[in-house]
């Protein structure tokens, strides 16, 4: 059972709002498709990640931006209904809300666009001034939707106070340092980009693991319905996802394995229990329609 006794996850990250369109396929270029539903929620992976962590039982607050408009205020309010600590988001008079636009086919495989809107005005400056939560805190997340500056200042602040970085490199930036990720945390996609060289399967991804420790304290390197690998100085392996579990959106399953990840590391320290919470997480995740707005209580998923 994930429960916080006190542990703290700070996440420094973004906000959106997600408009979602259900079609039966996905369109190829130059094609037009019917939508079947559509469905407007919370997104971003600052947001997702950090209600992942709520649902798994841990305190959690999100640093970030929203937009001085009624989506803004939208988002702030809902993240408080879902347990995410908001007193740390600031709001900008410069630029709208982030806004994500969701394409989900009948397979719930997805296509993503994004708008950064306030999430581009976050920098030095605001992690600066929550440096004392920072901190304070057990473990901190980043991810790769805010600018580098931000993130940037975010690991100096935690690598000072021994504070644990789990580094979600989504999409793939450039940050001064990686080698305080602990762990470094990408899907297969993001790993063949950090390595130049494609990621093929579970053993090639632990291969792949092992590898980025170059650069990473330690690594996780996500497969969607093959589970996950991870790599420590000490130890790696491959943790497979249940053989059965119907995939109806996989929108939000990545920032579902990370949250709990993170969420688990802030009770213990150890990686291979927390992939193993975080595999079950995003599989049963991708049960539901939608991304955090639809994440289930991972606490109850964890204890079965």
């Amino acid at each position: 059972m994930l429960v916080s006794g006190g542990s703290t996850v700070v996440v420094v990250g973004s906000i959106n709002q997600d408009t979602s369109y259900e079609v039966a396929g996905l369109p190829k270029p130059g094609e037009t498709v019917p939508v079947s539903g559509t469905a407007t929620g919370l997104g971003g992976k600052g947001a997702n990640q950090a209600i992942a962590v709520a649902r798994a039982g841990v305190a959690v607050a999100l640093v970030g931006s929203v937009g001085d408009d009624a989506t803004g205020a939208f988002l702030r309010s809902r993240l408080a209904e879902l347990g995410v600590g908001t007193e740390y988001l600031s709001t900008s008079k410069t630029h709208v809300s982030g806004q994500a636009l969701v394409v989900v086919d009948e397979t719930g495989e997805n296509m993503i666009l994004v708008s950064p809107g306030a999430n581009g005005s976050v920098g030095p400056d605001d992690v600066e001034s929550v440096a004392e939560t920072i901190s304070a805190a057990s473990v901190v997340i980043l991810q790769g939707e805010l600018p580098a500056g931000a993130s940037n200042a975010a690991i100096a602040v935690a690598a000072a106070s021994n504070v644990r970085v789990v580094i979600n490199l989504a999409p793939v930036i450039r940050l001064a340092s990686l080698a305080h990720a602990d762990p470094l945390v990408v899907n297969h996609v993001e790993a063949g980009q950090l390595l130049g060289r494609p990621i093929d399967g579970p053993a090639s991804a632990l291969e792949g693991a092992e590898q980025l420790l170059k650069i990473a304290k330690s690594c996780v390197i996500t497969l969607g319905a093959n589970g996950a690998v991870f790599a420590t100085d000490l130890e790696s392996a491959h943790i497979p996802a249940p053989d059965t579990v119907p995939v109806v959106d996989t929108t939000g399953a990545g920032d579902a394995f990370v949250g709990v990840l993170a969420a688990a590391l802030a009770s213990s320290p150890n990686l291979c229990h927390a992939v193993g919470a975080a595999v079950t997480a995003a599989s049963c995740s991708v049960k539901f329609r939608g991304a955090a707005e639809s994440y289930p209580n991972f606490r109850m998923d964890l204890q079965t």
